[in-house]
């Protein structure tokens, strides 16, 4: 079953049977994916899911049983039998078929209060303005337009906020090593989507083997408390057993770096047994890891302790529910950090990056914005580009003219008709996305890569262009 072309609200479905009562599904319109503003304590978002987007715009279809699901249905079955040539097209579908402008996968995005060319403050109604770089516009039938909202905004939401969280944690640690460790804390479907997230953000490395296998992306792992315990036997003391694994870990492993557990009973004589392992192997400790009780001076003392046993070169990693801030105040004690639900779950984002998708041209041509007086809600009209400078971002019409002064497009071509525009592979584009993101996060001046907990933090200024501003005050003046 193609489940994900039924993963879809109700309402997509209930409200697509009334626009064909009313003659609509076969209207073009476009839509706009964007987030209204930043997610708490943001300076930017990562954007990550446009490849999944176009995979599932391939995919497309339902297949008989589903379609029998429908009509099984207590309210969109009547309905959808009472109107079969609504079903034929249901059952008739085979992919996506239109146009998608998005920015490419690893760009940075913004949201926040407009200003107008002159550098005046947008105000419209008596109340500032916030716009937003578009993630993705889109341009197709009505009824493609409803089979494709839910699941879009499901893969923008969770990749781009793993994506933006990871990027934060990789600018806390610096020149140090940032494993994804976070696979344990999702579901196994989202848990590769994080993978891949991550990736383009710039970690290190993941512990989720099948991100390995489908995309090649570096794969490590250490050992767990489990493998440890299990080598307890009965007459032997718990120091004895912890070292004899140590040494026979080391020996399956004989040649590659190793990195021991050391916090299983007790993190100081654990370091000593790990010492231990690797002297009575005749070598040197590669690494240890420390996943409790992760503090500046624990750190400091393991340090100490290392460097007194002889093994000052032995790296050491550090997991221990980190994020960003801690992976800051820990920077210069740890050569790397393993971080898990910090990154694919990001509790202090965990709605995604609050991403939604609205119409901006109907199937009758009329550019539309929803307004909401007083919810903070509006939206902008018609299809949208979005010229990149150094120091802003202009938000201009699609049908204006490019500005001069060296702004770059953010919005290009990914679809048209049935097919992508440029057929690759999901390795290349991986690649492609990771060194993109590099650049542009690179490229962010130090007041939006910097971390702290600033309840109001630097924000990129979002200028709307002087045809954009007359669309939107012609609009909401035709709304009063």
């Amino acid at each position: 079953m193609s489940l994900p072309t039924l993963g879809i609200d109700a309402y997509q479905l209930t409200t697509l049977l009334t626009h064909a009562d009313e003659g609509r599904l076969d209207h073009e319109v476009t839509m706009s994916f964007f987030f209204r503003r930043m997610p708490p304590g943001r300076r930017f978002v990562l954007f990550s899911g446009l490849r999944r987007i176009l995979e599932h715009a391939a995919q497309m279809s339902l297949d008989p049983n589903e379609l029998a699901a429908l009509e099984s249905h207590s309210a969109i079955g009547p309905a959808l039998l009472a109107r079969p040539a609504v079903g034929e097209r249901l059952k008739a579908l085979r992919g996506f078929r239109g146009s998608i402008d998005a920015m490419a996968e690893g760009s940075v995005a913004f949201a926040g209060p407009a200003s107008r060319t002159d550098g005046s403050p947008l105000v419209i109604g008596g109340a500032p303005l916030s716009i937003y770089t578009p993630l993705l516009q889109v341009k197709t039938d009505l009824l493609r337009a409803k089979l494709i909202e839910t699941p879009w905004l499901g893969f923008v939401n969770h990749m781009s906020m793993v994506a933006s969280k990871a990027a934060r944690v990789v600018f806390a640690a610096g020149n140090k090593s940032v494993m994804e460790f976070g696979q344990r804390r999702t579901h196994p479907a989202a848990a590769l989507d994080a993978a891949w997230a991550a990736w383009v953000a710039g970690v290190s490395a993941t512990s989720n083997v099948a991100a390995f296998a489908r995309w090649g992306i570096t794969t490590t792992g250490t050992m767990d408390h489990f493998a440890i315990q299990a080598s307890e036997r009965p007459g032997v003391s718990r120091a004895e057993t912890e070292r004899g694994f140590f040494e026979a870990y080391g020996r399956t492993f004989d040649g590659f770096p190793t990195t021991m557990l050391v916090d299983t009973y007790d993190t100081e004589r654990g370091i000593r047994h790990a010492v231990e392992s690797a002297s009575a192997r005749g070598t040197k400790l590669g690494a240890i890891r420390i996943d409790s009780n992760v503090t500046p001076d624990s750190l400091f003392r393991a340090r100490q302790l290392l460097t007194e046993l002889g093994s000052a070169e032995t790296k050491i990693y550090v997991s221990d529910g980190l994020d960003e801030h801690r992976v800051l105040e820990l920077r210069e004690l740890a050569d790397g950090f393993g971080i898990g639900e910090h990154i694919v779950c990001s509790p202090d984002a965990a709605i995604g990056i609050g991403a939604v998708a609205k119409l901006v041209t109907n199937g009758y041509g009329a550019l539309t914005m929803k307004v909401a007086k007083g919810t903070g809600k509006a939206t902008l009209p018609g299809e949208l580009q979005v010229w990149r400078f150094s120091d802003h971002d202009l938000v201009a019409l699609a049908s204006e003219p490019p500005p001069g002064g060296g702004g770059r497009p953010m919005l290009e071509p990914v679809w048209r008709g049935e097919a992508p525009v440029k057929e690759t592979d999901a390795r290349a584009d991986l690649a492609a996305a990771r060194a993109h993101a590099s650049e542009e996060l690179g490229a962010l001046p130090a007041e939006l890569r910097r971390i702290d907990k600033a309840s109001t933090p630097a924000s990129r200024k979002l200028v709307a262009s002087d045809q954009l501003v007359d669309e939107i005050e012609r609009l909401v003046g035709e709304a009063c």
